[in-house]
């Protein structure tokens, strides 16, 4: 008899379909999700990689050069000033100021010359090079107070400008040569060559080669003028005397008659349309003074060029030359100004058309008799030019004169 096979029992189950479904879903989605932030950490690893190509920038110094007098700087973390020498070295947020009469350059890392004049304040705000790219190059200043003279010099890709902020607004400039100064009237922005852009409120305004423009305190208004400004009111006198104040210096002790002063409209060729004229007729052969005065009062530090201008011309004269001492003159030009030491200076023309005794003339210059003549002079080229003009005289002087003078101006920048 046949003995048939016992049955085996199954101890293991089939999963049901639905749960097969179930967990190859989870597969998925565990896949999608590694696969979803693989991506994400990718595009953020490019992403932080182009950033780093673009922005990383290495700060570097800036030098200080050519210290006259007391010049401070102050490190960004420091609370006192220290001296700075030829050669010393400033960072990023450091300041470096000018004391009384004292004056320093400051060269940053792309050759740039800023000229620092006294009484000026200068934070550097950023001065970095591009590790990777040179868009990422950076360089910014901040001028608290004074004037300088900037010289960016041109490179070739230079992406970059300049940028310089100011109390009264931030400007951006390209290699070219600036005057920029700082006062309680507001900012003064001189272009010599380049050009700049100044942002005024929310506009921007581009300033050309020979132009200025003037940025009122607050950032509120401006104007844009030629590079050369005249701070003389009525010096054509189309007002008369408008602006102008009447004085007379006589010879004490001889009591003599005055001068007169009166405005004239002369009619010869190329004569202009109208003149201040100063006469006397001496009848002691006295010394006296007649003219016009008006006060300026006008900040020229790191002024580039400050030129007065005027047309002169001389009728008649009793004294040769320039009188007894050389200080007498039919037409005469005085400036009263105080230097970058604040020591006060007088500065004085005087014309005259013959010296038949030989009289002195240290102060003067010979013109032909009663032809206008065109008279200019640049006060930035004296060795100790104007910081603060504060006046000017225009006068005849001497015995007895006829002389007159025109179209008086004084152009800054």
């Amino acid at each position: 008899m046949s003995e048939e096979a016992a049955p085996v029992a199954l101890t293991g189950r089939w999963e049901s379909p639905s749960r097969q479904a179930g967990v190859r879903r989870l597969v998925w989605t565990i896949v999608l999700v590694a696969l979803t932030l693989w991506v994400v950490l990718a595009i953020s690893a490019v992403r932080w990689g182009s950033a780093t190509w673009r922005l990383a920038a290495a700060p570097v110094p800036t030098t200080i050069e050519q210290v006259n007098g007391v010049v401070l700087y102050r490190e960004a973390d420091q609370a006192r000033d220290a001296s700075a020498a030829s050669g010393t070295q400033v960072f990023e947020h450091d300041t470096v100021v000018t004391s009384f009469g004292s004056s320093a350059n400051l060269r940053f890392f792309d050759g740039s010359l800023v000229q620092l004049f006294p009484n000026s304040r200068l934070e550097v705000n950023t001065a970095r090079i591009g590790r990777f790219n040179s868009d990422s190059t950076q360089l910014s200043f901040t001028l608290v107070q004074g004037a300088i003279r900037m010289e960016i010099p041109q490179i070739l890709e230079k992406p970059y400008t300049v940028n310089v902020v100011t109390p009264n607004g931030a400007s951006a400039f390209v290699p070219g040569e600036y005057t920029l100064r700082v006062g309680d009237d507001g900012t003064r922005i001189s272009v010599w060559d380049g050009r700049t852009a100044a942002a005024v409120g929310s506009q921007t305004i581009e300033i050309a080669t020979n132009q200025k423009i003037l940025l009122s305190p607050g950032n509120q208004d401006f104007r844009v003028v030629g590079v050369l400004e005249d701070v003389i009111a009525n010096g054509n006198f189309a007002t008369g005397f408008g602006s102008w104040e009447p004085w007379e210096d006589r010879e004490e002790g001889r009591p003599d008659v005055p001068g007169i002063r009166q405005i004239v409209r002369p009619t010869e060729s190329g004569a202009p349309s109208a003149a201040a004229r100063f006469t006397r007729t001496s009848e002691l052969d006295s010394h006296n003074e007649t003219g016009l005065r008006q006060a300026l009062g006008v900040n020229v530090s790191g002024a580039r060029s400050i030129v007065l201008h005027a047309l002169v011309k001389v009728d008649s004269a009793s004294l040769s030359g320039g009188g007894y001492l050389g200080t007498e003159y039919p037409m005469m030009l005085r400036l009263r100004y105080r230097d970058s030491r604040g020591a006060g200076q007088i500065w004085t023309m005087g014309f005259y058309y013959a010296n038949p005794e030989n009289r002195p003339t240290p102060l003067g210059d010979s013109i032909k008799r009663g032809v206008w003549t065109d008279y200019a002079v640049d006060l930035a080229q004296f060795r100790s030019p104007p910081e603060i003009i504060d006046s000017i005289e225009v006068f005849g002087a001497g015995h007895t004169f006829d002389a007159s003078v025109a179209d008086v101006r004084l152009l800054v920048d």
